[in-house]
């Protein structure tokens, strides 16, 4: 049954429940949110091809994955599909997890649980954290604190700023403690920039780690940190 007859067979008090939790669950987005989130999360998916061309000369022309296939032997995959395969891949799969979201979203339906399990970042995480591991380990390099830190401060200032950009005055996690007793607060505003900010510092901490410059990392923690009380400092 498609989904269109199945809400017709709903009678009413159904399918008030069934839109209820689509609201609970369904991960809604405004439309301009969900374009910025879609062109944030396709571009944090791509940024490992960064670090695929930095260790290019090291990575071997042949890669090995480990995974044994159907005839006994290694799935073995070129370099250039290690390199830009699978960040593309992942923004394929990322592109069709946003799609899914967006129509459950038109259709007032709760998406599929892997759906909901994936989300908007499960992608991004995969990509930046697997996908660039894959290519340090391949080029004989050591997947380990100096890559992943900065690269999970990366993903936690998008997550952040995906939430920030626009936080219900309700939310647990919010600047609402700074803008207390401060009557003519911007709120809507404080917290938009705040979120535009964090999301460009997370995808430039990211960015600045594939590409090998250790410092860019740091900074984009010191600007989102300066930034909002900066902001918020203007709103007294």
């Amino acid at each position: 049954m498609s989904a269109q007859k199945k809400k017709k067979a709903l009678d009413p008090a159904q399918r008030r429940a069934e839109m209820e939790g689509a609201r609970l669950f369904g991960k809604h987005v405004s439309r301009t949110k969900g374009r910025l989130l879609l062109a944030v999360t396709l571009a944090c998916c791509a940024l490992p091809v960064l670090l695929g061309l930095r260790l290019w000369g090291e990575i071997p022309e042949i890669v090995e994955t480990g995974l044994i296939g159907m005839d006994g032997r290694d799935d073995s995959l070129p370099r250039p599909a290690v390199v830009f395969a699978l960040p593309g891949l992942m923004c394929l799969l990322d592109l069709l997890a946003h799609y899914q979201l967006l129509v459950s979203q038109k259709r007032m339906t709760v998406p599929k649980a892997h759906v909901r399990l994936v989300g908007r970042w499960g992608f991004p995480i995969i990509s930046v954290l697997f996908c660039g591991g894959m290519m340090l380990q391949s080029a004989g390099r050591a997947w380990d604190l100096s890559f992943v830190a900065p690269c999970a401060l990366g993903l936690l200032l998008l997550l952040l700023g995906s939430h920030m950009w626009d936080c219900p005055r309700d939310a647990r996690v919010s600047l609402g403690f700074a803008l207390t007793g401060r009557p003519g607060a911007d709120w809507d505003g404080v917290h938009r920039l705040t979120g535009g900010v964090w999301l460009a510092a997370g995808l430039l901490a990211i960015a600045g780690t594939m590409a090998g410059v250790s410092w860019v990392a740091a900074a984009c923690g010191a600007l989102a940190l300066i930034v909002p009380g900066f902001v918020v400092w203007r709103q007294g």
